[in-house]
């Protein structure tokens, strides 16, 4: 039985679940990005730190609006303020953000610091450093834990919301959603996530892959 779904990203390119996590409070109206050579970070505890080294910023610039196809410097675009890196206070505690999670888990990170201010954006994580780019993989890799739901054991109403119980490559896992079609979305033609009321995903990386009464109970839901 086939699965039919609504459009959510109205052609083109699928639409990308966005950040799991909380955007910045604070964003400039325009782009910010950061050259990965300037960037370092550190581990401190569970902490994740970073500085800039304002030397290594190419002419202090951020790249002009052209950028987003390639990276154009622009000495009339805004400087990216960055703290001295004097000393061992100069390291802030700061926060990953992908702002494509599933298209562009390595391109497109967002750094916010703890109090909702967005430094700036790494537009390619790759090109830091071989130790920068080890620490950011782990701190993302912890906090996008997504699990993987393998079985639909149950889908029942509650009131205005519907209780999920899966078994997921974690174990059984129960959770809530509220206004289900809005809830799952389509990433690709076989693949799926859904987002609970906590905003939690769950992902259904090839809907082949699922049993029948799972792919059934999951129809009866859209």
């Amino acid at each position: 039985m086939p699965l039919h779904f609504h459009d959510h990203g109205g052609g083109g390119k699928p639409a990308d679940g966005g950040p799991s996590l909380p955007m910045p409070d604070e964003t400039s109206s325009e782009l910010r990005f950061l050259n990965p050579a300037a960037v370092q970070f550190r581990q401190q505890g569970a902490r994740l730190q970073y500085r800039c080294d304002p030397e290594k910023i190419v002419g202090g610039t951020s790249p002009s609006r052209d950028a987003v196809g390639g990276m154009s410097p622009s000495r009339e675009s805004r400087r990216v303020d960055t703290p001295p890196t004097t000393d061992d206070a100069d390291w802030r505690d700061v926060t990953l953000v992908r702002l494509f999670p599933l298209t562009e888990p390595e391109r497109w990170i967002s750094l916010v610091e703890m109090k909702g201010k967005e430094v700036g954006i790494l537009r390619d994580a790759t090109r830091l450093s071989h130790d920068a780019l080890h620490l950011v993989r782990d701190e993302l890799r912890r906090r996008y834990l997504v699990p993987r739901i393998d079985r639909i054991l149950a889908c029942r109403p509650r009131a205005d919301l519907v209780e999920w119980t899966v078994e997921t490559d974690r174990g059984r896992q129960k959770f809530l959603t509220r206004e289900v079609r809005e809830q799952i979305k389509e990433h690709q033609p076989t693949r799926l996530s859904i987002v609970d009321v906590e905003g939690n995903r769950y992902d259904i990386p090839d809907l082949a892959a699922l049993d029948l009464e799972s792919r059934r109970r999951l129809e009866a839901q859209l």
